[in-house]
This record gives structure tokens, sequence and C-alpha cells, in this order.
């Protein structure tokens, strides 16, 4: 071994460490200008590219055909009207059911309601006379 190799040898251990470290330097700092860079050519340069494109694609485009007219349209908007005013009659006559129905469930409810309600007038009066008769008994029992 020469006396050449024991003195570069630690020079280039050195250098490697100095340039391991310079390159994640450079890459801390290169991190967020790369990232910096996408978003202001997503913000900025892309919807110009697209705006170009665009008008190149409008100037490039033959002048469309004179066509006539579609009737779909207007048959598409007659059948609508049609659809929505056999609706209507059907919501009326539906409407007409529904309000005959609850007028029988209302007074056939309100009919139940009140048997429901003379029954338990019933219970109650038969409850209070007997409570009656049993005070009626303690109080002969105490005199």
């Amino acid at each position: 071994m020469s006396p050449m190799v024991g003195k570069v040898s630690p020079m280039v251990g050195n250098a490697r460490d100095v340039t391991a470290m310079r390159i994640t330097d450079a890459r801390v700092w290169a991190a967020p200008k790369l990232d910096q860079v996408a978003h202001t050519v997503e913000e900025q340069l892309a919807p110009r590219v697209s705006s170009f494109l665009s008008g190149a694609a409008r100037r490039v485009e033959p002048s469309p055909v004179v066509r006539t007219r579609r009737r779909w349209p207007l048959l598409m908007l007659f059948a609508g009207l049609a659809l929505g005013a056999i609706g209507a009659v059907m919501y009326r006559n539906r409407s007409e059911r529904l309000t005959e129905a609850m007028k029988e469930t209302t007074s056939e409810t309100a009919r139940w309601a009140g048997e429901k309600a003379e029954r338990a007038g019933e219970k109650a009066k038969q409850a209070g006379s007997r409570a009656g008769e049993k005070a009626d008994e303690i109080a002969g029992k105490i005199q």
C-alpha cells in the first residue's frame, strides 16, 4: 500500500458524506419548488392551453349545415301537457274519494269514541256507587 492511498482514503470517505448531505439538501429544497410549479401549471398554464385548444377547435370546425326544424320537441311538449292534464284529473278524482273516505272514517271514529266514553262513564258510576256503599258500611261500623 502506498502512502498516497492512506491519505486519499479518508478524503474519499469525507467527500462521499458531504455529497450525500448535499444531495439530501437539494432534495429538501427541490420538493416544495416542484410542488409549487405543479400547482402553477394546473391553475394558470393548463386553463390557457385548454382555452387555446378550444378556440382552435371552433376555428377549424366547419360551419353548421342549415337543417329543417325538428318537430319532436313540440311533440314532447304536447305529450307532457296531456300527461299533466290526465294527472290533474286523476288527482282530483282520487282526492274526492279520499275526502269521502275520511268523512266516513271520522264519523266511525267519533261514534266509537262516544261508545267508549259512555262505557267508561258507566264503569266510573258503578265504581263510585261501590265506593259510596263501602263508605256507608265503614261509617255504620264506626258509629
